[in-house]
């Protein structure tokens, strides 16, 4: 049975294994065979992970989980963009940027909200 799953990440990218493993269990979810609809987002200190030109080279065989197709992959929330002093420029392009308002739209929707 197919549930709206959202992931969010709310620690830095580096000093830790949790950007990676979230970013497994994520892909793990899109992969399942009930085809969960698995929404990815990037808050407070998490939202470094959307900088472009941010060091990945440890996530790109979890980031190619994500199916390419059906818009942007991954959501990074605009007051934490601010609050980290990161310009919404330098946001890497597969990142929308959403507000806390609509990102508490989508974990109410949600079935499950997973955090890292």
């Amino acid at each position: 049975m197919s549930k709206s799953i959202f992931v969010s990440f709310l620690r830095p990218p580096v000093g830790s294994t949790f950007f990676v493993e979230g970013l497994r269990v994520a892909g793990g979810l899109v992969r399942a065979e009930d085809h969960h609809k698995v929404t990815v987002a990037f808050i407070g200190k998490g939202a470094r992970c959307a900088i472009r030109g941010a060091e990945r080279s440890y996530a790109v065989k979890f980031l190619d989980f994500f199916p390419a197709t059906g818009g942007k992959k991954f959501y990074v929330e605009e007051e934490s963009l601010k609050e980290e002093g990161i310009d919404r420029g330098l946001v890497a392009d597969e990142f929308a940027i959403a507000t806390r308002k609509e990102l508490g739209q989508m974990m109410l929707s949600s079935d499950l909200c997973i955090s890292f």
